[in-house]
C-alpha cells in the first residue's frame, strides 16, 4: 500500500507543477480566462495529497478480495495444444526472458528470445533450456550452434516496450544462418557482437548435454555459466528489473513493488 500511495501522492504533485506552469504562461500571455479552472484544478489536487497523507484515503489503496479456491481439476491431456499452452503459461508466469546470442560453425551470428531458462544449481552453476523444433522439423538454430560451437550468451532485456520490441523482432523465423540482428537496429557491446548494448545484464554459458524429452518434440539442454555481465562488480540489493513474459505471448516487466524476504530455508543460525 505505501508504494500505491507514494506514487499516486508524486503524480498529483507533477500534475501541480504543470498546472502552476500553465498558470504562468497564460498569465504572461494575458490569457487570465482560464486560470480560475487550473487553479481550482490545484486546489482538488492539493485536498487529494492531504488526506492521502493524513490516511484518509487507505481505504483506496487495500486489495482487492478477488480470490477464488482453486477447487476446479482440469485435465491437461483433453486439451489441445494452444489451450493448454495457455494455460500453462498463465499459471506459471511471469518468467524472464532472455535474447540468446549464438554464432554458428561460420561464425554467423543467431539471436532469439528464450523463455525456459531456468537455474538448477549453483555449485556447480547450471541452468537449462528447452528448445522445440521448427515447423519443417529442423532444430532450432540456437540448439545447432550449441552442438557446434558450444557457447550462448543470454541477454536480459529491459522491461521497456523497445525491450518487447526485440524480443518480438528477434523472434522472427529466418532461414539458417542469417542474422536476426540485422532485423533492426540492435547495437552490441565493442567487440563482443553476441552482447546486446541494451541488455540489463547477460549469462554466458557453455552447453553441458542435452535430453530429449519423453513423447515430446523439445529437447532439454543443460548449460554450464561461465561469467555474468552487469555494469558493475555489484549486484542492486533489490535485484534486476527485467523483461518478463506472463502468460502465452504478453511480455510485462518484471514483479515490482512490495518484497519480503524470506529466511527460512538457511535453517537455524
Amino acid at each position: 500500500m505505501t508504494d500505491e500511495r507514494t506514487a499516486v501522492a508524486a503524480f498529483l504533485r507533477k500534475c501541480n507543477d504543470y498546472a502552476r506552469a500553465s498558470i504562468e504562461r497564460k498569465q504572461a500571455r494575458g490569457e487570465l480566462e482560464d486560470i480560475p479552472r487550473w487553479e481550482a484544478y490545484i486546489e482538488f489536487n492539493e485536498h487529494a495529497l492531504e488526506e492521502i497523507a493524513n490516511g484518509t484515503l487507505d481505504r483506496w489503496f487495500e486489495p482487492t478480495a478477488t480470490h477464488q479456491p482453486a477447487l476446479l481439476r482440469l485435465d491437461v491431456e483433453g486439451m489441445d495444444h494452444v489451450e493448454r499452452s495457455t494455460w500453462l503459461n498463465s499459471v506459471l508466469s511471469p518468467r524472464p526472458v532472455v535474447v540468446a546470442g549464438s554464432h554458428d560453425e561460420e561464425g554467423g551470428r543467431n539471436f532469439a528470445p528464450l523463455s525456459s531458462v531456468m537455474q538448477v544449481s549453483t555449485a556447480p552453476p547450471y541452468l537449462t533450456a528447452s528448445f522445440s523444433i521448427h515447423k519443417d522439423k529442423r532444430p532450432r538454430d540456437t540448439l545447432h550452434n550449441l552442438r557446434t560451437t558450444g557457447k550462448v550468451l543470454l541477454n536480459m532485456m529491459p522491461p521497456t516496450p523497445r525491450g518487447a520490441f526485440i524480443v518480438d523482432e528477434t523472434a522472427t523465423p529466418l532461414p539458417q544462418g542469417e542474422d536476426e540482428g540485422g532485423l533492426l537496429d540492435l547495437p552490441t557491446v565493442a567487440d563482443q557482437p553476441l552482447l546486446i548494448e541494451e541488455a540489463v545484464a547477460a549469462i554466458e554459458a557453455t552447453y553441458v548435454e542435452e535430453h530429449p524429452l519423453p513423447d515430446a518434440v523439445a529437447t532439454l539442454v543443460v548449460l554450464k555459466v561461465d561469467a555474468v555481465w552487469f555494469s558493475s562488480s555489484t549486484l542492486p540489493s533489490g535485484g534486476l528489473d527485467v523483461l518478463c513474459q506472463h502468460g502465452r505471448d504478453d511480455m510485462t516487466p518484471s514483479p515490482q513493488g512490495w518484497t519480503q524476504r524470506v529466511l527460512k530455508h538457511y535453517g537455524p543460525a
